[in-house]
């Protein structure tokens, strides 16, 4: 069965090398890079994991910073990685939203093939995505360009850990209400949001959103899969999984404890994520 991994993040070695220095002034860089969990991953490594799990090709980004700078040699070694093995790497753009160059950004790098902007950290780079104010241009900019937004949310319950943020279901809903064009994924089951596709109102709402399973072996047991099956969305669900900081293997033994049919596997493990690279391109193209 064909496998998409659609949440992937890579790093050059200038950034590991100067990760000290970069922490002093990017604070979510910071706690990130300093958690227990986190690893360092580069593009040979990944192609050789994906390999190694049959993994056929991987949404790969690298790490969305408050500094353009930075986020442009994110960018530069992600699409070069993508050039060297075309097919298996789809590049993501990282941005800094609201700063002076973003859209400028989105749309070289969309000349270069990424398609799609993200993962954006919204608290991490003191965005607020329920605020159309804040994001109307990068929205605007990436419809222009046929490309998908990818943010990063957390579930608001539980216990805090580095790294989860405040921004969730009701800001990832606010961003859908506010820009229902746009084509959105949501990592980490969209901090519950999907569980409102259940909602008619909310279903129209949500049309163009999308959720992945990154950290689900974190954050959730295997029947997570099956209630967002149950409640409408299971043509919605992206497989991710943050690799380097969990590997397939981890995501595997979950999948496998699950009732899934074969069609609705495929659904999640390529199907999904390959509609959503054809839905993104064909509105943009309707513009």
């Amino acid at each position: 069965m064909d496998i998409i991994d659609a949440h992937v993040h890579i790093y050059p070695p200038e950034i590991e090398r100067d990760r000290d220095k970069i922490s002093e002034r990017e604070p979510w860089f910071k706690g990130m890079v300093n958690s227990k969990v986190h690893r360092w991953g580069t593009a040979e490594s990944l192609i050789s994991h994906m390999d190694r799990h049959n993994i056929s090709s991987s949404f790969v980004t690298g790490f969305a910073f408050r500094d353009q700078g930075l986020c442009r040699i994110m960018n530069d070694y992600v699409l070069d990685a993508a050039s060297r093995y075309r097919g298996r790497i789809v590049p993501l753009a990282v941005v800094s939203p609201c700063a002076k160059g973003a859209s400028e950004e989105i749309l070289r790098c969309a000349e270069l093939g990424a398609a799609g902007v993200g993962e954006l950290f919204p608290d991490g780079q003191e965005l607020d995505i329920s605020d159309a104010g804040q994001t109307w241009r990068m929205v605007g900019t990436c419809m222009e360009a046929g490309m998908f937004i990818m943010f990063h949310t957390a579930e608001q319950v539980g216990h805090q850990y580095v790294g989860k943020g405040r921004t969730g279901a009701t800001e990832a809903a606010a961003f859908c209400m506010n820009h229902p064009q746009a084509r959105v994924v949501f990592a980490h089951f969209g901090g519950g949001l999907w569980a409102y596709e259940s909602m008619p109102e909310m279903k129209l709402a949500l049309s163009n959103a999308y959720y992945d399973t990154a950290a689900w072996p974190w954050l959730y047991d295997h029947r997570v899969i099956e209630g967002i099956f149950a409640s409408g969305a299971g043509n919605k669900i992206l497989f991710g999984t943050d690799w380097p900081i969990l590997e397939y293997p981890r995501y595997e033994t979950i999948v496998d404890r699950t009732s899934l049919t074969e069609e609705q596997r495929s659904l999640l493990l390529s199907k999904n994520a390959q509609d959503l690279l054809a839905r993104t391109k064909k509105s943009a193209g309707d513009l």
